[in-house]
């Protein structure tokens, strides 16, 4: 968190689309950023936390960035939900370099510990939660489609066993009672995150939860006694994998392998869930729909969510009751601070002005598309009065947007002049790289299920390479017979018969082939969606009044 650190986890949305650096010299973005910085002084946020909304902060702070009229600079470091509540509450050696101004808000999808939340109360300092996404995890697996007679089912006992290393193999007996037909005779490999994640927290204090007795380890953000000696934890079994994308990628890589991650990135990377089984006795997997309703129950019961700027330590959505409800759901939050009267008031207006485009509806929706779930609101109006337990600079000017009342809150609209006034983020001022990405999702949306090789296609094409094969077999045999039976024939004969069946069959194996690549081709044409293309272009900035 050092002012003068670069760092490969911190991110903003202009880095993810920035050209290759054979195309884009360093010499460029540093000329970029000196011209910037003379021409007018820029307002600078910084954050760190949880990666799973890391893409989602990352988009929403480029739009920031872009609908502002004065320059602002936002990054968010992806390094963990502890790592985030660490740097939030600052370091222990005030001699490290840097101390809690440096990172603006915090972020973590579990609550701030209750030993983090007491050293800030021991510091005269104060803080508030401030729900922004309801998420879930997700456990994954790599057991072939062909070893499953249904999909896989877990309930929570039989997972904890297999994270304590007492189930070792997907033939348990244990494992086959919950599926029935399931071939699979391999060993289980077992993977676990390592260091603070609260991918791990959610886990085991759902599993802790739902059968202390099956998973007796607790719940924890990491195991071990000392996290920096020993990073991947006192983990009964299973290897360490760092990140939700390390994770991924084990699971894609390793067959029969078993890992937890966030249900965003796990549906983006493609990989196999496991239905769980939730409180009312149904197997699920993380939907929208089930994700949801652990939201909204809660909301309901009225007992889970507490003020503010009490310590949310606690809270939790694991096993909420309901048909459909997925059972390890998780609000991501960020952490403010709730006197902000020490920032730089520019800073402070900046973070107040971000978090309020993270709670709003077109926030909300841009949280969606990146594997989260709308709030309900309920929740969004909890966040609201989080922002406003908030103490903020008595100088400090906020932003307004340019909307029907000035907030972030309502739809967009077009104010004559008061939208170009210095501190207004408006819709209506937008940057290429944001229409690019339009347009591109514009292509994405026109291809349809008929520009790909259909799944009744490939079908016809495997059914006729198996008859061809299966007419070959036959031809083979009964020319080896002919050829058995005409034993009196000379040599010579028997072995020009042999090389005119070989060369028969290699021909017949070429035709099948050539008619299979046909047909894949034939159904597989998909036009690459161009960056522009005339004619396609998306409707932007349209003025509602003239």
């Amino acid at each position: 968190e050092g002012e003068h650190v670069a760092c490969g986890r911190r991110g903003t949305g202009e880095l993810q689309a920035l050209p290759s650096p054979n195309t884009f010299r360093t010499r460029d973005m540093l000329s970029l950023v000196a011209n910037a910085l003379a021409a007018e002084q820029v307002i600078r946020m910084h954050g760190s936390g949880t990666t799973n909304p890391s893409k989602f902060f990352w988009e929403l702070g480029d739009l920031m960035e872009c609908r502002s009229k004065e320059p602002v600079h936002l990054t968010y470091r992806a390094v963990g939900s502890s790592t985030g509540q660490k740097e939030f509450v600052g370091p222990d050696d005030k001699d490290i370099g840097y101390d809690f101004h440096e990172q603006d808000f915090g972020a973590g999808d579990i609550p701030m510990t209750q030993s983090y939340f007491d050293t800030m109360k021991g510091q005269n300092r104060d803080m508030v939660h401030v729900p922004i996404t309801v998420g879930a995890i997700g456990v994954f697996h790599s057991v072939p489609e062909s070893d499953l007679a249904q999909p896989l089912h877990l309930d929570a006992c039989t997972l904890g066993l297999i994270y304590e290393g007492e189930i070792e193999r997907w033939d348990d007996p244990r494992i086959l009672a919950l599926n029935p037909g399931m071939t699979a005779s391999s060993p289980i490999y077992v993977a676990h995150r390592v260091k603070g994640s609260s991918s791990t927290s959610g886990f085991t204090e759902y599993l802790t939860k739902k059968n202390a007795t099956c998973w007796t380890r607790g719940g924890h953000k990491v195991f071990g006694p000392d996290a920096e000696l020993h990073p991947q934890g006192d983990w009964p079994t299973g290897i360490g994998k760092e990140g939700s994308g390390g994770m991924s990628t084990y699971i894609k890589e390793r067959s029969y392998a078993i890992g937890y991650i966030d249900w965003g990135h796990g549906r983006a990377a493609g990989l196999s869930e496991i239905a769980l089984l939730n409180h009312d006795k149904a197997y699920v997997k993380a939907t929208k729909e089930g994700i949801e309703a652990a939201a909204n129950q809660a909301l309901e019961l009225g007992d889970v969510y507490k003020r503010p700027d009490e310590s949310f330590a606690g809270v939790n959505l694991y096993d909420i009751q309901g048909e459909k409800t997925y059972p390890i759901v998780l609000t991501t939050y960020i952490y403010l601070a709730k006197d902000y009267t020490s920032w730089p008031a520019d800073t402070a207006a900046a973070t107040k002005a971000f978090v309020e485009m993270v709670i709003s509806p077109d926030g909300q929706k841009i949280a969606e598309e990146n594997g989260f779930v709308e709030m309900p609101s309920a929740l969004v109006n909890l966040a609201k009065q989080a922002i406003q337990m908030v103490q903020w600079p008595d100088d400090m000017v906020p932003f307004t947007f340019e909307t029907e009342d000035g907030t972030a809150f309502t739809p967009a609209k077009t104010q004559k002049e008061l939208g170009m006034q210095p501190r207004v983020i408006s819709a209506k001022r937008t940057c290429y790289g944001d229409y690019e990405r339009k347009q591109m999702l514009v292509k994405v949306n026109e291809l349809n299920s008929d520009s790909f090789a259909s799944s009744s296609s490939l079908n016809d094409v495997q059914q006729s390479l198996a008859d061809g094969l299966s007419t070959r077999d036959a031809r083979i045999s009964a020319l080896e017979a002919q050829l058995e039976d005409n034993d009196d024939e000379d040599d010579q004969t028997a072995t020009f018969a042999k090389a005119g069946l070989a060369l028969g069959i290699i021909g017949f194996i070429c035709g099948v082939m050539a008619l299979a690549v046909a047909l894949t081709k034939k159904h597989a044409t998909v036009a690459r969606p161009s960056i522009y293309t005339p004619g396609a272009a998306v409707e932007m900035n349209k003025p509602d009044d003239v």
